[in-house]
């Protein structure tokens, strides 16, 4: 089955390769086929799905496997399964360090925003993994500080978290500004879509069934295609990113930079990678001392170097999915 499968992937592709994309368009990505990880000790049974068929135990229906020095974590239950790989690309002005996450998920799952002061949004701020830990999240990324921009009076953007409307005030167009305010629109259903400012207003959200709506950007893939204005955004920083491969299958990319074994990366690096990985749709969340990555409570890259510091900026909320009382074997 999984040999068919890899022919159907493989025949849909050279499909998409031979007919032509519209001028100034690239062709749409394909999402990527399950395909179940290289064996290791413990590794359970699963579906064709990568699920597992029925839980490990009463006490710990996942399997959990974490290992930061080999570069990959991963965790699977019935509902939800998170892979995340350590990976390295030699560019010119030298090597990057990234990690790929990919994360799917069924029945009532979804992402949403998860807040450290979740009944007064943004009063209260926190490290990441501390948000993480408190909610108890198998995964989770940084969100778009939009506390930042409200205490420096700036446009914050449309902010919406648990169905309630944050902020309002944005640009009223697509633009190249730092940070441009495009917008990431979550779904009790398990979607995700991007906008640009001026397309939707928070009411507009609301009334499409949006929990939450993240504003920061730029927009990196829309429609399976590549955005031109992330050639704007050429510095070479920690990025931190999210997509959506295809139903029930979001893709998280975190870039280190700043510290001695990664340099960071400009945006159309990491469009490319997620545009590899099968994204249809992408959305930059915020970078630089903001950007984490978030596996069973810890951080799975390494920090880089803020004000002769190497620790993660606190921030009101993270993006995640899935709540757990397992902890990681050996913790």
């Amino acid at each position: 089955m999984r040999q068919a499968g890899r022919i159907a992937a493989l025949a849909l592709a050279l499909l998409c390769l031979l007919t032509p994309a519209r001028a100034g368009q690239a062709p749409a990505a394909t999402p990527l086929p399950y395909e179940a990880p290289a064996p290791f000790a413990g590794y359970p049974e699963v579906d064709g799905q990568g699920f597992l068929r029925e839980p490990l135990s009463k006490n710990g229906p996942a399997f959990i496997h974490a290992d930061k020095e080999g570069g990959r974590w991963l965790y699977v239950d019935q509902s939800l399964r998170v892979e995340i790989e350590r990976r390295m690309a030699k560019l010119r002005y030298g090597r990057v360090y990234y990690f790929i996450a990919h994360i799917r998920f069924r029945g009532e799952l979804a992402f949403r925003g998860w807040s450290q002061s979740p009944q007064k949004p943004g009063r209260e701020i926190a490290k990441p993994e501390q948000i993480a830990r408190q909610h108890r999240l198998v995964y989770a990324q940084n969100g778009d500080l939009y506390t930042w921009r409200v205490y420096n009076k700036k446009y914050p953007g449309i902010i919406i978290r648990d169905g309630r409307i944050i902020h309002e005030k944005t640009y009223t167009k697509a633009n190249v500004n730092i940070p441009p305010l495009d917008e990431l629109s979550l779904y009790p259903d398990g979607r995700m879509a991007v906008h640009t400012p001026g397309e939707m207003t928070g009411q507009d959200y609301l009334a499409a069934g949006a929990t939450d709506v993240f504003s920061f950007g730029p927009i990196l893939i829309r429609d399976g295609v590549k955005e031109e204005r992330t050639a704007n955004y050429s510095s070479r920083e920690p990025r931190s990113a999210i997509g959506v491969a295809g139903p029930g299958h979001f893709v998280g990319i975190m870039v280190e930079g700043r510290n001695k074994r990664s340099g960071g990366a400009g945006l159309s690096f990491v469009a490319d990678r997620l545009l590899e990985e099968g994204c249809t749709d992408a959305f930059t969340l915020d970078g630089g001392q903001t950007a984490a990555m978030i596996f069973m409570g810890d951080i799975v890259m390494d920090p880089g170097t803020y004000n002769s510091g190497t620790k993660t900026r606190r921030q009101p909320d993270v993006v995640g999915i899935g709540v757990t009382r397992q902890r990681v074997p050996g913790k």
